[in-house]
């Protein structure tokens, strides 16, 4: 617990400047560029977010109980490691021949291959950051500074350097140079502590990774694109104005999102250990879990949705008055995120029940789908946030019920073996 409690303060610390690196850019960001190149900036950012979704592959699911459970074997870490972040690297060189091969036949994305490329820094900077290796031996002291210090620099960067609305190409590029030179310091750091042995990984190898994590990829991933695909699709079928409009509100709906990331990552090494050595411990941390985060992102969601006319106002100006309607549409995605993460990834996952999960995400990808394709065409930005909150709630229902047909004990205590049960 102490390992635990240490690695959510940090991780609090570090999702501070996630959640107020943008805040403290968007007002400059949404003035500077207006709603149409400001929704050319978030098509772009949410295209990339495909190929950084593929680059990591879930390995912060399946690789950090990997890590967690062997980081006492020196042989078997260095092991994990060296296949995990040689996937990730075969993973990032095939999504760049992709997204080339994409903006040659795509009209709307041959119009914005300069930006596009210039975005997949960031694809690059997610497989030199190896946080489920931190998170595996709960020691992410240093990989939070470096990625602190680089959130930190982008905010005077962006005041600096993006000025009028051609320079949306200037805001892409410092976006991309967070991650990536982020990355190299980490790199750098691990081989200074020569911690690790090389460990050579053949292609069978690498083919292996990518089969034993192919389910719970699938699933995470394919949350992860309809969430990019949202603004996507929006601008495809509604344009960038629609879609700036809709990435301003989900820009503070993924903010808010971020404030609870520190928790559930460093409860998810930890549930993982439990479950493996004393799952009623695990259980009696889900339930603390169930009430703290419960509470955290009940009060997020309220908050936002009696807030959303003035945060718009204080942060984009009257320009972006639609998106006061959005953001209420989504206010309660908070909460329907936080309890399928809990359903979900807290106790799916590490009670090995990943087709259940895989087959409630995968079905939710496809409501998805289908909901925007209709609503946005019809109601452009509001159709579309109104999509997001009936699929995340559709998630967490999916889930619990789940939960619910395994008879898992997540919310309340098990009867002890040979009590009597009364009348």
């Amino acid at each position: 617990m102490a390992s635990f409690r240490k690695n959510f303060t940090i991780l609090m610390t570090l999702q501070v400047s996630t959640y107020l690196a943008p805040l403290l850019t968007l007002p400059w960001l949404a003035r500077v560029l207006g709603p149409s190149e400001y929704g050319r900036l978030s098509f772009g950012l949410a295209f990339t977010a495909y190929f950084i979704s593929i680059t990591n592959y879930s390995f912060s699911l399946t690789a950090t109980p990997k890590i967690s459970i062997n980081r006492e074997n020196r042989a078997l870490r260095s092991q994990v490691f060296w296949e995990t972040i040689l996937t990730q690297m075969a993973l990032a060189m095939a999504g760049l021949v992709v997204l080339v091969a994409l903006t040659s036949v795509v009209p709307y994305l041959e119009e914005n291959r300069e930006l596009l490329l210039i975005g997949y820094g960031q694809a690059i900077g997610a497989m030199l950051i190896p946080t489920w290796y931190f998170q595996g031996i709960e020691d992410l002291g240093v990989l939070s500074a470096l990625v602190f210090l680089g959130r930190a620099l982008s905010i005077p960067a962006m005041y600096l350097f993006v000025r009028e609305r051609n320079d949306v190409y200037i805001a892409m590029a410092v976006n991309a140079l967070v991650p990536l030179l982020s990355g190299i310091a980490i790199c750098a750091y691990l081989w200074s502590r020569r911690e690790l042995d090389f460990v050579p990984v053949s292609v069978r190898t690498i083919h292996g990774r990518l089969k034993e994590g192919w389910s719970v990829f699938m699933a995470t991933a394919l949350a992860d694109i309809y969430a990019s695909s949202n603004i996507v699709i929006l601008a495809f079928i509604a344009g960038n104005v629609a879609g700036g409009y809709f990435a301003a509100a989900d820009k503070l709906i993924r903010a808010a999102l971020n404030m609870l990331s520190p928790l559930k990552t460093a409860a998810y090494p930890r549930v993982s250990f439990l479950m493996h050595h004393a799952k009623d411990d695990a259980f009696a941390f889900l339930r603390k879990m169930f009430v703290v985060q419960g509470t955290i992102v009940s009060l997020i969601s309220v908050c936002i949705f009696f807030g959303a006319p003035l945060a718009v106002k204080i942060l984009y100006g009257p320009q972006f008055a639609p998106t006061v309607d959005v953001l209420r549409w989504m206010a309660f995605v908070p909460l329907m995120a936080g309890l399928a993460d809990l359903f979900g990834v807290q106790t799916m996952l590490p009670l090995g029940m990943k087709a259940q999960f895989s087959r409630v995400l995968i079905a939710s990808a496809v409501l998805n789908f289908g909901l925007l394709a209709v609503l946005a065409k019809f109601f452009g930005e509001q159709g579309a946030a109104a999509t997001v909150l009936i699929v995340e709630t559709a998630v967490a229902a999916g889930m619990a019920f789940t939960l619910y047909l395994q008879g898992v004990p997540l919310l309340k205590r098990p009867i002890p073996e040979g009590a009597s049960t009364g009348t």
